[in-house]
């Protein structure tokens, strides 16, 4: 069997591959995630499920993320370099009482079939609304 020799700048050019690959697919899949309508459901009335959602977008978080105009009741694009990504959120009442919540990202800039534009921020905020919902 013939023996692989690599010198050290070869091992550290495929390192930076390997790393720049798992940093791609890391990015393609919290991509995914954010696109993905997120549905929580809530025993709150719709109105006390608005103001969680009012809530996760106050206090410190509002430097970051600001009011827009977009598909849903509530259309928050996140501040950042070519006009940031929009999270779009709905509340809606469920006939059996509750609410449902429903979080997906609804405007952004795509390029290599992964979002560019803080994808990791919407998902993170869908979690924190899950959870503040879930309290």
């Amino acid at each position: 069997m013939k023996e692989i020799n690599l010198d050290s700048g070869t091992s550290l050019l495929l390192i930076l591959v390997l790393l720049f690959i798992a940093v791609f697919i890391w990015q393609y899949v919290a991509s995914g995630n954010a696109r993905t309508t997120t549905r929580v459901e809530t025993p709150r009335a719709p109105q006390e499920a608005a103001q969680v959602v009012q809530q996760a977008f106050s206090g410190a978080r509002s430097a970051l993320w600001t009011a827009t105009s977009g598909p849903g009741a509530f259309n928050m694009r996140r501040r950042g370099k070519d006009g940031g990504i929009t999270m779009s959120i709905d509340v809606h009442a469920l006939p059996a009482g509750g609410s449902a919540v429903d979080m997906w990202a609804s405007d952004y800039n795509q390029r290599f079939v992964a979002l560019i534009n803080f994808a990791g921020s919407v998902n993170s905020r869908k979690k924190a609304i899950a959870r503040a919902l879930a309290s």
